[in-house]
C-alpha cells in the first residue's frame, strides 16, 4: 500500500514552504509507504498577493514564473531532488531575505547535488514551460484555489482521493498513518468528509501527464 500526497505550492509562499516541510517530514517519518509530488500554481491571485507582499519587494516580478521553472529543471533530475532544491531556494529569498540571481540558483543547484551543466539548458527550456503548463492543468482538473492545498491518494481505494486545507504534521501525520495501516480507513474518510478533510472526488476524472 502507498499513500500519494500531492502538494499544491505557491514557491514564493512562506505558508507553502512551511507545509512542504511538513510534507518532507511525514515523507521521511514514513519511508517507503509514502509518494510525494510537489505541483506548482500560478494565477491572477497569486501574482497580485506577491506584488502587494512588502517583505518580497526585493524580488522581481517575474519570478514565480522564473522560480517555478528552475523547480522544473531541477525535477528532471529526480523528484526529490526538485523538492530539495525548490526547498532551499525558498529558504534563500523568503527566509534569509537573498536577492535571486543566476550565481544563487546554480550554487543551490550544485549543493543539492545537481548535475549543473544539465541544469542550466533545461530551466528556461520549452520541456520545463510544458511541464509548467501540465501543472496548471491539474491545478484547474483538481479543482485547487488556494496554495498549501495537499490531496491524497491511496493505493488500494481506487475511485477517490480526498483534499485537505489547513494542516498541520500532528493531524496530517495521523491521518497518513491510519490510513497506510487500513485502506478502510481512508475509504470511509472520502465517502464522509470530516475535520480536516474537506472534499472527496474520483480520482478516474483526473490526468496526471
Amino acid at each position: 500500500m502507498v499513500l500519494e500526497i500531492y502538494l499544491f505550492v505557491d514557491p514564493l509562499n512562506r505558508h507553502c514552504y512551511d507545509a512542504e516541510k511538513t510534507i518532507e517530514r511525514i515523507s521521511q517519518k514514513l519511508n517507503k509507504q509514502i509518494s510525494v509530488r510537489f505541483v506548482t500554481m500560478l494565477n491572477i491571485k497569486i501574482l497580485h498577493n506577491f506584488s502587494k507582499n512588502k517583505q518580497l519587494s526585493h524580488l522581481d516580478q517575474n519570478l514565480p514564473y522564473d522560480a517555478i521553472l528552475d523547480f522544473k529543471a531541477a525535477s528532471f533530475q529526480g523528484k526529490k531532488f526538485g523538492r530539495r532544491f525548490l526547498m532551499d531556494l525558498q529558504k534563500e529569498l523568503l527566509i534569509n531575505e537573498e536577492p535571486y540571481t543566476d550565481e544563487l540558483v546554480y550554487k543551490l543547484a550544485e549543493r543539492n547535488g545537481l548535475d549543473v551543466d544539465m541544469f542550466k539548458e533545461d530551466r528556461r527550456s520549452d520541456l520545463a514551460e510544458k511541464m509548467f503548463r501540465c501543472d496548471q492543468r491539474v491545478v484547474h482538473e483538481m479543482a485547487i484555489d488556494d496554495p498549501s492545498t495537499t490531496v491524497l491518494f491511496n493505493s488500494d481505494v481506487d475511485d477517490c482521493g480526498i483534499r485537505i486545507k489547513d494542516f498541520d504534521y500532528n493531524s496530517l501525520f495521523g491521518f497518513c498513518a491510519k490510513s497506510l495501516g487500513s485502506a478502510a480507513h481512508f475509504e470511509e474518510a472520502s465517502r464522509k468528509p470530516a475535520k480536516p478533510i474537506k472534499a472527496p472526488y474520483p480520482k478516474t476524472n483526473l490526468r496526471f501527464n
